[in-house]
């Protein structure tokens, strides 16, 4: 039987200078060619079909222009994914995708010192969809990590999980940059010293880039990394960030975003996240959220921050921070307190530092208890109109403070009861 290799195209709205697939629940649409790799029954040989695929990801990405997709099935790959040769258009996205239901791991063996990683794609490349497939950097001997870089822009990066590589997750220095949904954690650095810390996500600098709902966690030298610049347009929502920070040498916690006395970062959103146990006892410093030297501009809303090393907000110093807004945060247990100051023209309100009644600690829930202080205490914010669960905001009298806006599905653990008399 024949299937065809045609769809219809559907296209990437713009949104805040970003994309609008964010919310599309599957592999994209394109207006091109679908091509299939099947390790197990595949041949290169072969038309590329569903029933007849590939057998290899380098055949099948022989065959891509612009506006195709490319669908992976089951297996684990041990060959780089070079696109060197390749790039997308607007409009006419070029999309590498795990077959629907299935989740294809590339475990390609990086041989080389600060290698490509294993998609390699640098240069003036761009309008990519990547989503649905895990990259194990298990192989890997070297340093290493997927570089979106010198010259790339506009990839999108969605569905993804990132692991085990000697090196960041990411090495973002690039423009027009989404991650979205994907879990990265588990890198690895083998001398622990400064140059070797890797981080969840490196963005040295980029313009209109979004990070939501990732899962950033066990990376040795801090979750974020934002720094220096120059950065634009960055927003951060909606992801858990959590037990990074391991190092006696690494100053990153959760989220670090510093520019510096020649690249400046601006415009930046922080907001609906959940930072938590950033840092060991062992570890360096380890701030929730830092607002570092030369930003500007930076709003800091609604997030959750918990158990960190270090401060849960720390803002600048040396008067180059500048007009930052703080509010409707929860900074709760932080080993060096919730707050410091050391920017100009800060605005700082409507944050809780006291006990917040979360529904279960000890199993990191940090959904509020219906008797949370936390709850219709947060100043109305028309740019949060969602939790970090997408629940709108506000549910009852006013917005919430937290990344968790409560609802009917929280409530109040009962107590246990006391003299208690059997009859």
């Amino acid at each position: 039987m024949k299937h065809s290799s045609r769809f219809h195209y559907q296209s990437l709205l713009p949104v805040f200078g970003l994309y609008a697939a964010l919310a599309l629940p599957g592999p994209l649409p394109a207006q091109g060619a679908t091509y299939y790799v099947a390790q197990a029954t595949g041949n290169d040989t072969n038309p590329g079909t569903l029933d007849q695929p590939f057998e290899t990801i380098a055949r099948g990405v022989q065959s891509l222009v612009a506006g195709d997709t490319l669908y992976i099935r089951s297996g684990t790959y041990t060959e780089r994914v070079d696109l060197r040769t390749k790039t997308g258009e607007p409009g006419k996205y070029i999309t590498i995708a795990g077959y629907p239901g299935e989740r294809p791991i590339l475990q390609y063996a990086d041989r080389v010192e600060a290698d490509y990683g294993t998609i390699r794609a640098r240069g003036d490349l761009g309008y990519f969809i990547f989503e649905n497939f895990v990259l194990d950097g298990a192989l890997n001997s070297n340093k290493t990590c997927w570089q979106i870089a010198y010259g790339n822009h506009d990839f999108i990066l969605r569905n993804l999980e990132i692991k085990n590589f000697k090196g960041c997750g990411l090495y973002i220095q690039a423009d027009n940059i989404s991650v979205i949904n994907c879990k990265i954690h588990d890198l690895i650095s083998v001398s622990g010293k400064s140059g070797e810390r890797w981080y969840g996500i490196y963005l040295r600098f980029g313009n209109n880039i979004l990070i939501e709902g990732n899962e950033f966690y066990n990376a040795p030298g801090g979750g974020l990394q934002l720094y220096p610049g120059p950065i634009s347009k960055l927003v951060v929502r909606n992801n858990f960030i959590h037990h990074n920070n391991r190092l006696a040498d690494a100053p990153v916690g959760g989220i670090v975003l510093q520019g510096s006395a020649t690249t400046t970062i601006s415009d930046t959103e922080i907001y609906n996240n959940v930072v938590y146990n950033n840092g060991t006892p062992t570890s360096g410093n380890a701030p929730g959220i830092q607002i570092g030297v030369y930003t500007n501009n930076t709003k800091v809303w609604n997030n959750t921050v918990y158990g960190n090393k270090s401060y849960v907000i720390h803002i600048g110093h040396n008067n180059t921070t500048t007009n930052t807004i703080v509010q409707n945060n929860i900074s709760y247990g932080n080993k060096l307190g919730d707050y410091f100051d050391g920017g100009v023209g800060t605005i700082y309100s409507n944050n809780l530092t006291t006990d917040p009644k979360f529904v279960n600690l000890a199993a990191s829930d940090f959904r509020l208890q219906s008797r949370s202080p936390a709850i219709d205490r947060g100043v109305a914010l028309k740019q949060v109109t969602t939790d970090i669960r997408n629940n709108p905001r506000p549910k009852g009298r006013a917005h919430d403070i937290g990344a968790y806006e409560a609802d009917d599905t929280e409530v109040t653990p009962l107590s246990s009861p006391k003299d208690l008399k059997l009859q």
